[in-house]
């Protein structure tokens, strides 16, 4: 009985094949590269690849795929001591003469693996490794000159950022601790805010490293918006004292992740509840209009300034401030939960504005759960929102004047104010 199956699996090897060989093939116009594969062996050892997956499949073993990967190394290791005795000085003394790298060899075996995945029917881990892959060999230049770019001190950072995020943050508990009714410290949750804030100047500090500080400092600001604007708000403030002639990137970078984080958080209470979607429109998306259209100025009044700037940056990784911010976001947390806890739902006004200091998200989740389980009405929801962003544009702020560079406290007033101004206004609306 003939199985279609079979030859969807097989064809997918077969075109993953072809659109990496294409790549190397593409690649023999860089005569400093050596190329022991092109795109009639890319496509058979990707065939290769799903074939002996499938015979083990039939056979009930590993050994024909296992079998398979190995020939296909000895044949690149043959490839690579052909061309070492090709290339050795006539004389027979000396290195060998020529580029014998090893990344179309690697890509070789990747792509064996990959027509076995394909076998398997894990396309769409095949087709995201392909995208990987094809970025990787095609940035070659790219790489290599952000590499060069790179310090001691920025391979140290990137060490320390593994720590805290890979060796330190899985083996802490994920479990709340606390009196009971306040179970709010959990050191899985405190540590990730801190991996958070870390890990915002970290990918910030690459951006910079790859488009330059301007649009890597706006960069920053966009995707930290998207993750939490208070962490970003730190960072940039902290970064701001060490790199002053940057003062206004900053600025520009905090004020558009201000903007980014009320559209974040729209789209997340609409996905916890489409009831919401028109209600919190107003209160939520009203603040976006003017602080967009401030950071707007800001971009027009530094592109007339061309100030001139210095091209050092310092390096991203400050521990010690996250670490500090990490504690006093679970200090008013557990504040804002006490006061919950034991003065009742009629302080929800107070207990909103005392999390928003921290952060939005937890007032965000808490009030929507309370909406969808105990029936809160739109009107107190909405007002909570309200007192959350208004305690949350001033510490954020307040983060700004105090740790940030003396240059960004006059621009960044006038966005604190816009933000406050809106959002008094909503509170009196909704009041009245």
């Amino acid at each position: 009985m003939l199985e279609l199956n079979v030859f969807y699996r097989l064809a997918a090897a077969v075109g993953i094949g072809l659109i990496i060989g294409m790549q190397r093939e593409h690649t023999y116009f860089d005569q400093s590269d050596r190329h022991p594969a092109g795109v009639r062996s890319f496509t058979l050892v990707a065939l290769g690849g799903a074939m002996t997956a499938f015979l083990s499949d039939l056979m009930g073993g590993v050994a024909p795929f296992v079998t398979g990967f190995i020939v296909v190394g000895m044949l690149l290791m043959a490839s690579h001591v052909a061309f070492a005795i090709g290339h050795r000085p006539q004389d027979g003394s000396g290195p060998v003469v020529g580029n014998d790298g090893i990344t179309t060899s690697i890509a070789v075996l990747v792509v064996y693996l990959l027509g076995a995945l394909s076998w398997y029917g894990r396309l769409l881990e095949s087709c995201v490794i392909v995208v990987v892959m094809l970025w990787v060999l095609s940035a070659k230049q790219q790489l290599h000159d952000f590499a060069k770019k790179l310090s001691k001190e920025d391979i140290l950072a990137t060490v320390k950022f593994a720590v805290i995020s890979i060796l330190i943050l899985p083996f802490l508990p994920n479990q709340a601790y606390g009196p009971p009714g306040l179970e709010v410290l959990n050191p899985h949750t405190i540590w990730l805010f801190v991996v958070f804030i870390s890990g915002i100047g970290f990918v910030g500090y690459v951006l910079i490293k790859l488009v330059g500080p301007g649009k890597g400092i706006w960069l920053t600001g966009l995707l930290g918006g998207l993750a939490s604007s208070t962490a970003l708000t730190l960072n940039l403030a902290g970064r701001s004292r060490e790199n002053e002639d940057y003062a206004s990137d900053f600025t520009l970078g905090i004020v558009l992740s201000w903007a980014v984080m009320y559209v974040r958080l729209y789209l997340i209470c609409v996905f916890l509840s489409n009831s919401l979607a028109a209600p919190l429109a107003l209160p939520l998306l009203a603040p976006v209009v003017p602080t967009l259209a401030y950071a707007f100025y800001l971009k027009v009044k530094e592109s007339r300034d061309h100030r001139s700037r210095n091209s050092d940056f310092s390096n991203p990784f400050k521990l010690l401030p996250a670490i500090k911010f990490g504690v006093v976001f679970t200090c008013v947390m557990f504040v804002a939960n006490a006061a919950r806890v034991y003065l009742g739902a009629g302080a929800l006004l107070a207990c909103s504005f005392l999390g928003g200091a921290a952060e939005m998200d937890a007032v965000a989740f808490s009030v929507i759960d309370m909406n969808l389980k105990a029936g809160l009405p739109v009107r107190e929801l909405v007002l909570a929102f309200l007192f959350a962003s208004l305690a949350n544009t001033l510490t954020k702020g307040g983060l700004v004047l105090f740790l940030g560079a003396k240059s960004m406290r006059r621009p960044i007033m006038p966005a604190v104010a816009l933000i406050c101004a809106v959002t008094g206004g909503l509170i009196a609306y909704y009041v009245l």
